[in-house]
């Protein structure tokens, strides 16, 4: 089992991101991903600035990486209608 520790920029986020390989001695690796700034704002692959998520390792080295696999999982998912939705209620504010 090995441990690295990233951080990523994405768009104006601070995204942590922790890599374990091999979790617990299995062929399956093992991302923890955090919104450091702005802490616990929602990305678009989580609602609540925390994602943990089991891969298969070859899925990161493919990707070039952990940090990459993770930017191109986020450049995804930011594409729904869901998150451009909260993009621009974020922009716009809301009024109660």
């Amino acid at each position: 089992m090995t441990v690295w520790e990233h951080r990523l920029i994405w768009q104006d986020y601070v995204i942590d991101i922790r890599h374990v390989s091999n979790w617990h001695n299995c062929d399956i690796d093992h991302l923890e991903i955090k919104t450091a700034s702005p802490e616990g704002a929602a990305l678009p692959i989580t609602g609540t600035g925390y994602r943990s998520h089991f891969l298969c390792e070859s899925y990161i080295i493919d990707a070039g990486g952990a940090v990459s696999y993770v930017e191109a999982w986020l450049e995804e998912a930011s594409q729904t209608p869901e998150w451009k939705a909260h993009v621009e209620t974020s922009r716009q504010g809301v009024l109660l």
